[in-house]
């Protein structure tokens, strides 16, 4: 599963497991290809066409959203975790990556990293920094691969049609199934357009009796985000 790298050292695992999948690119839906076209797109796609009731495997699913992922020009999204938002930002094609929590935050552009605290500046990344919060970001933000800033990684088990929708003015798949990451079980409710742009992730998991929940919902898809060094 998508796990976003960032929060190494700042949040809990059971955040980090529910991360979820904001991803993805998408075409307009009244955008016809040329026959041409259509013959040269064909043998690219192994992305089973999605309808209510089908069941897609989910290495599959993976790989699909992370296809779409790429070709977006940027995308924005939040993410609730035990009450806590996080704001994302992503360029893919400039390796760029921002991340803003209550507890710290972190910009990458292609190999250079910059990350703060709540109570601190801007700074380089410091893996070695006194600051436990400072180290732990620039750890986690050395992590993050910029050409795939949430960090794909397959998704386990199957995942089923169960019904559909509508997200930022676009009709989307709720597809449901749970997957397992280190021995973790992760129940999940992710909402894909036709072409696979994942538009928003439920996760839910239990550790020692509780249960966690993180909702992951793109606010702003294709569009190139103002994503600037900070210093």
């Amino acid at each position: 599963m998508r796990v976003n790298k960032w929060g190494v050292g700042i949040m809990i695992a059971a955040a980090m497991v529910l991360t979820g999948c904001a991803s993805g690119s998408n075409e307009p839906a009244d955008k016809k290809p040329t026959e041409s076209t259509q013959e040269e797109a064909a043998p690219e796609s192994n992305c089973p066409e999605l309808a209510e009731g089908a069941t897609i495997d989910g290495a599959v699913l993976s790989e699909c959203a992370m296809d779409a992922m790429m070709a977006s020009a940027g995308y924005a999204a939040t993410m609730t975790t035990l009450g806590m938002e996080t704001t994302s930002r992503y360029n893919p094609a400039d390796g760029a990556v921002e991340t803003i929590s209550p507890m710290g935050s972190m910009i990458v552009i292609g190999d250079e990293v910059w990350v703060k605290s709540s109570t601190s500046e801007w700074q380089v990344a410091d893996p070695e920094s006194s600051d436990p919060v400072i180290a732990g970001l620039s750890m986690g933000a050395a992590a993050v691969d910029p050409k795939d800033p949430t960090a794909m990684a397959a998704l386990s088990g199957e995942f089923t049609v169960t019904g559909t929708g509508m997200r930022l003015g676009q009709d989307v798949f709720v597809l449901t199934g749970t997957t397992e990451s280190q021995g973790v079980a992760v129940d999940m409710v992710i909402e894909v357009t036709s072409d696979y742009v994942t538009l928003a992730t439920t996760a839910t998991t239990e550790a020692e009796g509780q249960t966690f929940e993180s909702v992951q919902e793109v606010t702003e898809w294709d569009v190139k985000q103002d994503i600037v060094a900070p210093l």
